[in-house]
């Protein structure tokens, strides 16, 4: 059973990014919305440079793109949820069409923006959330890394037919179903620690882990689409932030949306 050369500098400097995430979420505050915003704002411009090619990037896109993506989590943190998201709409609006020159399809490359900054809006607003916020972001990445631990480990183990050959080429249906298990079983042991329903709280978890393993697939079919291997090569053995954190930003999205939607659930935690 091989699991690949890079494992080693994979968990190294996973656990360094893992370690400064975690007490930038422990802290809270406006310490996570600057943490979390230089990471969606690095994404933002790791998908322009992505989509638009090495060649031809100039430093006002990249700025352009960045402030789209790192500005929305401080206006949270500053003025509250709306403001917030308002910004991330106009922000991404002016970078996606600012940049259309360069760009073939503006409109798709605004709404990646936007998501984005959304995602990062989000896990600010989770964390933020009083009596409970530490409790749904602690969560929150424990599932993204039990579905990202139980697809890298059950998919490279078992192997078998493709989730997605179009998409992704190396993704198997076995990494995919290894993932929500492990999403399953940590939100479970989650769960009994902190005295939460188990029903419900799983039933989250599975439909999380499925979120997070799609924002994944939908980075890699950008890379695939655009002849790109890694987003960049911020982070050794990793790639670039979006590489590393595109799970993440689609679960927290997920997550956010369902808990305005049905902020009852907040109590779960």
């Amino acid at each position: 059973m091989r699991f690949g050369t890079d494992l080693r500098q994979r968990v190294i400097s996973g656990a360094l990014l893992a370690g400064a995430a975690a007490i930038a979420v422990v802290l809270g505050g406006w310490v996570n919305a600057l943490f979390v915003a230089l990471g969606t704002g690095v994404m933002a411009w790791e998908l322009t440079r992505m989509t638009r090619g090495v060649l031809g990037f100039r430093l006002l896109g990249a700025i352009l793109a960045f402030l789209a993506g790192a500005a929305p989590p401080l206006v949270l943190e500053a003025f509250g949820l709306m403001p917030a998201l308002a910004t991330a709409t106009a922000m991404s609006v002016i970078a996606g069409f600012g940049l259309a020159r360069k760009t073939p399809r503006p409109e798709l490359l605004a709404l990646g923006i936007l998501l984005l900054a959304y995602a990062g809006t989000f896990f600010v607003w989770l964390r933020d959330i009083e009596g409970h916020g530490l409790s749904i972001a602690v969560w929150v990445a424990l599932v993204v890394v039990a579905a990202d631990m139980g697809g890298y480990f059950c998919g490279r183990a078992i192997g078998g037919p493709k989730l997605a050959p179009v998409l992704s080429p190396n993704k198997t249906w076995a990494g995919a179903i290894g993932g929500l298990v492990f999403a399953f079983v940590v939100s479970e042991v989650f769960s009994l620690v902190v005295g939460a329903d188990l029903l419900i709280l799983g039933a989250l978890a599975a439909l999380t882990a499925v979120v997070s393993q799609a924002g994944d697939l939908v980075e890699s079919a950008t890379k695939r689409r655009f002849g790109v291997k890694d987003s960049s090569a911020l982070i050794p053995g990793h790639g670039g932030v979006l590489d590393r954190f595109d799970a993440l930003a689609a679960a927290a999205l997920f997550v956010g949306v369902t808990l305005c939607i049905f902020p009852s659930l907040i109590v779960q935690w």
